[in-house]
């Protein structure tokens, strides 16, 4: 049997490995939300609101955390969207955050990468529905930084390193599926 391309790259690049073992949870997480109508007043209101179970107990616990590169939180753009449409923060659902010296990298590259999304989604936004949250890009050349800060800490770090970063993606991902499942 021969080697693909991506399982050469993947074999010498800890970051294609983290993207090739997430890329499941990830399409889940996709899936669960791809019932949200972005351009609809009410859909558009609960998908933020799906978010909002889960971006604010995540900032909170990554700003405890040591050792992450700096990032700019988006839970007070997030409100701002909400309180627009009528919405307040609802409750955050009970999350037990990765533990690991790692796992708070996991899920900020979770996060980083929403940001990414979000960028894209707010394209479907609907004509006066509010958008902060979505459209919060990165600073120009962050994400690229981001992936080689990321990549280098793979890299050097050892395996059990490498599996925290793991579970801080998983367990950050799959709380944003269970966060659009949830009403």
């Amino acid at each position: 049997m021969s080697e693909t391309v991506n399982d050469i790259r993947a074999e010498h690049d800890p970051l294609t490995a983290l993207r090739q073992v997430s890329r499941t949870v990830h399409e889940r997480v996709d899936q669960a939300y791809s019932r949200f109508n972005l351009s609809d007043p009410t859909s558009y209101g609960a998908f933020l609101q799906a978010h909002a179970k889960v971006l604010p107990v995540v900032e909170q616990w990554l700003a405890t955390q040591h050792d992450l590169p700096a990032w700019r939180g988006r839970t007070d753009l997030l409100q701002r969207d909400l309180q627009t449409l009528g919405h307040s923060l609802p409750p955050a659902l009970d999350w037990h955050p990765p533990t690991g010296a790692g796992g708070a990298l996991g899920a900020l590259y979770v996060l980083e990468g929403s940001r990414l999304g979000g960028k894209m989604l707010s394209a479907q936004v609907g004509e006066g529905l509010p958008r902060e949250y979505l459209s919060a890009a990165h600073e120009k050349g962050g994400w690229p930084a981001f992936l080689q800060m990321l990549r280098e800490r793979l890299f050097t770090g050892d395996a059990t390193y490498r599996a925290a970063v793991m579970d801080g993606v998983t367990a950050t991902f799959d709380l944003f599926r269970k966060a659009a499942v949830t009403d």
